[in-house]
């Protein structure tokens, strides 16, 4: 894997090779505009890109999107979206946070330039009522003359200013209490304790070190200044230091700070002055990878033979930077950061959950469940709803969230919960949000995404099932056709649905015999229930 080396594309932008293995965190979903219709409605999610999913005041779900924030009420399965409030600038949610009815969400999207997308930050939307009134904040950058850094007995530590918000998002905020971290890629790791109106960066370990303390000298002297007259300070970048590259907070207190770099895992015990690195290579038992995408913190309490321990458990995720020896997979610390515990390698996991001594995690393969740290696994990875018969099309999962024994999980196709508990066993059966635009009748069809890429995911045909008649279900039939009206697939076939309702069928881009169609136009036809049938057009595009 490459060096994640940086170079300029403006006066301190910092961008990366498209080629490189930390390119902007690509492993999240990749882009924030998927083509996939979305919806003013308030029982909708606002995009079928689901990448964070946290919880808040009073049982309320939070979920991240490609197309804007939303919100679950306790005890309702309705969604309420915030893309359209001004906060929010239209935005996809890089990270959210929650901490009783505070609210953080960091906004972005991905900006053309020369050919290639690259992600910019738009700042923050927090509200301090559980979301019934939102505040916009611009993205965190220093002004261009911010390049001295006081830290301890140091005085001019030189430090590259980010003064643009290109390849500056924020991929993790952590609130506790009137403090605000976050952590991101350009900008590292900054906090605020005024909501927002000024932001502190803070100076993690560079490569060359595994600690930082404000007693640290700093400085060197040249050869030829015998007398120590000149001090020669530190110049700290970005660009050649993968350990100030964040991408993931966790305040347990005042005090105790976890940040994830492409450089390690790193621990504070002092509010954020004084640092600790853990590395793959720094340590014997050590972590599977220095990319640390996730850091979160589990409790609950074990049995002992003195009678009840409270157990502690660290948690992060482990990708690939730069060492061959690296690992994907992830790493839990019970002893605060001293020895580490590997799981899941050759895994790519984004995203953990806990209730009590149960870990959900998500990741490319589907979600993993563990009840005894990592011992044995449950892993789910079709998701189906046999109700109304729609599937998730993908196996990656890119965030998870629980509320006491229901789990929820966020894909690139859409939002899915599950229960778990003694009657209905983890992942047995599943509830599927999905954005899409509603249809005004039975005669109207659409298809997203249009066009589509076979390559990269199916495209969904959109109906409706009439509700006129006697019956309550009804017989389906749709078949594909090429740009001569030659019938290339016959996606189902008296199939039952239920009347008055609205359905997605999924068609691969393959033909009956397995094959994938060449690009070009074609045609689809829906029949239902005897009635006049409903064309529509999709385009193949590879």
């Amino acid at each position: 894997m490459m060096s994640p080396t940086l170079r300029f594309l403006l006066p301190v932008l910092i961008l990366i090779p498209a080629t490189s293995g930390l390119n902007a965190q690509k492993i999240l979903p990749g882009s924030f505009s998927l083509g996939t219709p979305s919806t003013a409605s308030g029982t909708l999610i606002p995009s079928n890109s689901v990448s964070h999913i946290t919880t808040g005041a009073d049982r309320t779900v939070w979920i991240g999107t490609g197309k804007g924030l939303a919100r679950m009420p306790p005890d309702r399965m309705a969604w309420e979206s915030f893309r359209n409030n001004e906060a929010f600038a239209n935005d996809g949610i890089f990270s959210v946070a929650a901490e009783g009815p505070v609210i953080w969400a960091a906004t972005g999207f991905e900006k053309d330039i020369d050919g290639g997308t690259v992600q910019t930050g738009t700042g923050y939307a927090y509200s301090t009522d559980n979301g019934s009134t939102w505040t916009h904040l611009g993205q965190t950058l220093d002004d261009r003359g911010d390049s001295i850094l006081v830290y301890g007995i140091n005085d001019s530590l030189r430090i590259l200013p980010i003064v643009v918000p290109e390849q500056n998002v924020t991929f993790d905020i952590s609130l506790f209490n009137s403090t605000i971290w976050v952590a991101g890629w350009a900008s590292g790791l900054r906090k605020s304790t005024d909501m927002g109106q000024s932001w502190e960066r803070i100076l993690l370990p560079p490569d060359g070190r595994d600690s930082i303390s404000p007693d640290d000298t700093l400085w060197s002297y040249a050869a030829s200044d015998t007398l120590q007259t000149r001090r020669i300070y530190d110049r700290f970048d970005p660009r050649r230091n993968n350990n100030f590259l964040a991408f993931s907070v966790l305040a347990l207190d005042d005090l105790n700070i976890w940040c994830g770099t492409a450089g390690g895992i790193n621990k504070s015990t002092d509010g954020g002055l004084s640092w600790v690195k853990y590395n793959h290579t720094n340590q014997s038992s050590s972590i599977l990878g220095n990319w640390v995408i996730s850091v979160r913190e589990q409790v609950f309490y074990r049995a002992s033979l003195a009678g009840t321990d409270t157990v502690r458990r660290i948690w992060t995720t482990n990708w690939q930077a730069e060492g061959r020896d690296e690992e994907y997979g992830v790493s839990f610390s019970e002893d605060n950061g001293r020895t580490w515990v590997n799981l899941l390698r050759g895994v790519r996991a984004y995203d953990f959950s806990f209730r009590d001594s149960v870990t959900y995690i998500a990741t490319n393969r589907g979600v993993f469940r563990t009840a005894d740290g990592g011992t044995t696994f449950v892993q789910v990875t079709d998701i189906v709803e046999q109700e109304s018969r729609t599937v998730v099309s993908s196996n990656s999962f890119f965030a998870v969230g629980s509320i006491d024994d229901t789990v929820f999980v966020g894909t690139a196709d859409g939002l899915a919960w599950t229960a778990d508990n003694a009657a209905t066993p983890f992942g047995s059966e599943w509830r599927i949000f999905r954005a899409y635009e509603p249809l005004s009748s039975p005669s109207e069809t659409y298809a997203y995404p249009n066009p589509f890429s076979p390559v990269s995911e199916p495209v969904r045909i959109h109906y409706a099932v009439s509700s006129t008649g006697t019956g309550t279900t009804t017989a389906v039939r749709i078949e594909i056709f090429d740009f001569g009206m030659n019938r290339v697939r016959t996606l189902i076939n008296q199939a039952t649905r239920d009347a008055g309702s609205e359905y997605d069928e999924l068609w691969d881009g393959a033909n009956d015999a397995g094959v994938v169609v060449a690009n070009g136009v074609y045609f689809y036809r829906v029949e239902t229930g005897g009635g006049d049938p409903v064309f529509g057009k999709i385009i193949v595009m590879q």
